[in-house]
């Protein structure tokens, strides 16, 4: 008998080459069961491991994943991009406006005059970085793996590739604040205090930086961990003030929005 995965000759119960089970099982509602509870939500599934050593050990947990162990825990993108899913999808079930709620995150678009052109404007943006969520999610990761790697940790001896597995973890798991912001604007109204949350990413992931550089000390570890993310933040706010300014430049109706004589 060939295998249905692979093709390759099966002796015995299981495919040599890919594991497949033979014969396969015919389906049914124990076996999808049992396939969730294994891989997903049991205590020995990769799901729960993952997000257990993430939490507590994100720095072994990203060295173990570099190091070529692929079935501890999810791949540093693939995890990334569930847990955005997971937060849209959690936004969609409780029926939570992203724009509202983005614009709740922060005071500085909640100081703009309703009716002005920068309130357009800024409604403008707000909308494009909600349905572009995932892109701008996305563009923080390499940034923050060459400030990494070539300013703050040169002697690591990682490459660029390696040193973006961490940022990827780190920046997935955050997600959960996010979630977590989620059901707090749902039940309240309002966004969880901003602040708090600001704080609680960065000493996250300052710790991520210090249990993943163990070649120093902790303290000097986790400093290099704070300076990564501010420095990369710095960097992200000028390449999206540099975009935003060349496509007013050239869009007259985007300019006609910001110009001071609409905004009076």
């Amino acid at each position: 008998m060939n295998c249905i995965n692979c093709g390759a000759e099966v002796q015995g119960k299981f495919c040599s080459q890919c594991a497949q089970p033979s014969p396969p099982k015919k389906l049914s509602f124990g076996n999808l069961y049992h396939d969730f509870q294994a891989r997903i939500y049991g205590f020995d599934g990769m799901f729960p491991r993952t997000l257990k050593d993430l939490t507590i050990h994100p720095g072994p947990a990203s060295r173990c994943f570099i190091e070529g162990n692929r079935v501890l825990y999810y791949g540093p993108v693939g995890y990334f991009f569930l847990m955005i899913t997971l937060m849209l999808l959690i936004a969609e079930i409780l029926s939570v406006d992203l724009v509202a709620f983005m614009k709740s995150a922060s005071e500085t678009f909640q100081t703009v005059k309703p009716g002005k052109g920068q309130a357009q404007f800024q409604k403008m943006v707000l909308q494009f970085s909600s349905d572009n969520i995932k892109l701008f999610s996305f563009a923080i990761i390499p940034i923050q793996a060459f400030v990494s790697r070539y300013i703050f940790f040169r002697k690591s001896g990682l490459t660029f590739l390696e040193q973006s597995v961490l940022p990827f973890y780190l920046q997935g798991h955050m997600y959960w604040l996010s979630i977590f912001a989620l059901i707090y604007f749902k039940i309240s109204g309002v966004y969880f205090p901003n602040d708090i949350m600001v704080v609680m990413m960065i000493l996250y992931f300052s710790y991520g930086q210090m249990s993943f550089f163990t070649h120093q000390s902790k303290v000097k570890a986790f400093l290099k961990g704070f300076g990564v993310y501010a420095v990369s933040m710095i960097f992200f706010t000028i390449i999206v003030a540099i975009v935003t300014i060349i496509i007013v430049i050239n869009n007259k109706e985007v300019y006609d929005l910001v110009k001071p004589s609409n905004n009076k």
